[in-house]
């Protein structure tokens, strides 16, 4: 009898010891699948806060790694982004007009622009640029297709006065319809002010006041071109008046010389080519 009850007792021993070991294995397990989880969940937590993707909206002529690279803030903290700055960055590239940004939940940024559009040419030292309605260069033109937009000529882009005041004068023109129904529009910068050449008619400007001025310069216009007189210039500095002044005879006499001597050199330069070919 002792030794059943014995054999009981080390039965029942061995099976506490096991479901005891079991239940050891057990809490083991979730304590380690806790904090694993615990750790990823940390992991992916703190990544959310964090910049992984960038989103661009409204870039037609910039690309999207352009508009990165203006930035460089891939893998930065999204609570360290001074978003105001970064839009004032991005609105220093002359493409840019308008630009937003806001971060989202998890690792993202999306980033909303406004590009502008070309308004004139800028020909400086023979070299073509596309400019902004702020006169700031947009970039190079580096072939010979160019848009019918007016030539701004030989202004220095770093005189910003100059600039603006000639981006002025092309806003004028503009809503005055005068470069949509002219085919030649140049705008250059003397002593006094601004002048422009409108299919070849040489106006002088100045500063200031242009809507008032370009109104005048509309209403004489049509009686300039009835009569037909060649016009030396057309004076628009002076309130409420406009100065015109016809080519004088001697220099019209002039003119039609020196285009009878390019004609005849030509003439010549042809006879001498038959000369040698014959």
């Amino acid at each position: 009898m002792r030794s059943k009850n014995n054999k009981k007792k080390q039965g029942s021993k061995r099976q506490g010891k096991l479901v005891m070991y079991m239940r050891r294995i057990a809490v083991f397990t979730v304590v380690a699948v806790f904090a694993s989880a615990t750790v990823a969940g940390a992991y992916y937590f703190a990544k959310a806060f964090y910049v992984r993707d960038i989103r661009v909206y409204g870039n037609n002529r910039l690309d999207k790694f352009d508009i990165e690279g203006m930035l460089r803030i891939k893998g930065e903290p999204l609570l360290n982004l001074r978003l105001k700055d970064l839009e004032a960055s991005l609105r220093r590239n002359a493409w840019i007009r308008q630009a937003s940004l806001r971060w989202i939940l998890p690792g993202t940024v999306e980033i909303r622009v406004i590009e502008t559009t070309p308004k004139a040419l800028l020909n400086y030292h023979g070299v073509m640029f596309l400019v902004n309605e702020e006169g700031r260069i947009m970039e190079e033109l580096e072939d010979n297709a160019t848009p019918f937009l007016p030539v701004i000529r030989d202004i220095d882009p770093r005189y910003q006065k100059a600039m603006a005041e000639a981006m002025q004068l092309v806003e004028t023109l503009a809503s005055k319809k005068i470069l949509a129904d002219k085919q030649s529009v140049e705008i250059g910068l003397e002593s006094y002010g601004l002048t422009t050449v409108i299919d070849g008619e040489f106006i002088k400007v100045g500063y200031g006041q242009y809507s008032e001025k370009f109104d005048r310069w509309i209403q004489l216009e049509p009686e300039l071109q009835k009569r037909g007189v060649p016009i030396q210039y057309v004076d628009l500095r002076f309130k409420d008046s406009i100065i015109v002044k016809p080519v004088k005879p001697e220099d019209e006499k002039n003119r039609s010389r020196d285009k009878n001597n390019i004609k005849g050199k030509t003439k010549a330069k042809e006879i001498d080519k038959e000369k040698k070919i014959s």
